[in-house]
């Protein structure tokens, strides 16, 4: 099922350092306002590649939505919904506290990372150390603009979120995005 296509991660330690692009782009998600961002959604798994690109909405702490043709994922706390206007599908399911996806770091969770020194500072390299995960952000050298997010699982797994553009917005409606008539299934415990 392509509503499974997000790979979760466990929780590890973060440690941001002060005033640089990554702080200033996650301060920026404490101002009260709904982050709208434009971007491509990769994965290679085990020789397989999907591409996916969308409007990706953090409305608050723990809660955003991906939108794109035909998925649209929405994450609540522990619930996330999968709409998939291809099959007239919504599917539910839990997310485990100890989880969290390259789209909950990219959502601003990110108390449990481990950030390594810094080399670069316009790449902030980090590690999920108890799964032996690396993954790095990237950002434009110009603007100081989050550009691309890169999360390595193994030599046959990793992931990547290349951001097209970034917007704050006053509101967004998540009731819109559920659609009447669609078959229900409810993967959760």
């Amino acid at each position: 099922m392509r509503h499974m296509i997000l790979v979760w991660v466990c929780y590890m330690p973060l440690l941001i350092a002060e005033n640089t692009a990554l702080s200033n782009f996650y301060s920026s998600l404490k101002q009260n306002l709904i982050l709208k961002m434009e971007i491509d959604f990769f994965q290679n798994q085990f020789g397989n590649a999907f591409k996916s690109s969308g409007i990706f909405y953090v409305v608050s702490d723990r809660k955003y939505v991906y939108d794109s043709f035909p998925l649209k994922i929405i994450v609540e706390d522990d619930l996330i919904t999968t709409v998939n206007d291809e099959t007239k599908q919504l599917v539910y399911s839990s997310i485990d506290n100890d989880y969290l996806s390259i789209l909950d770091i990219l959502s601003g969770n990110l108390e449990n990372i481990e950030f390594l020194d810094k080399k670069n500072k316009h790449i902030n390299h980090f590690k999920v150390l108890k799964l032996g995960y690396k993954g790095n952000f990237q950002f434009d050298r110009g603007s100081d603009q989050l550009k691309l997010i890169n999360l390595f699982i193994d030599e046959d797994q990793n992931l990547m979120v290349k951001v097209k553009s970034v917007d704050f917005i006053d509101h967004f409606d998540m009731s819109s995005i559920y659609n009447e008539n669609f078959e229900v299934i409810d993967l959760r415990d």
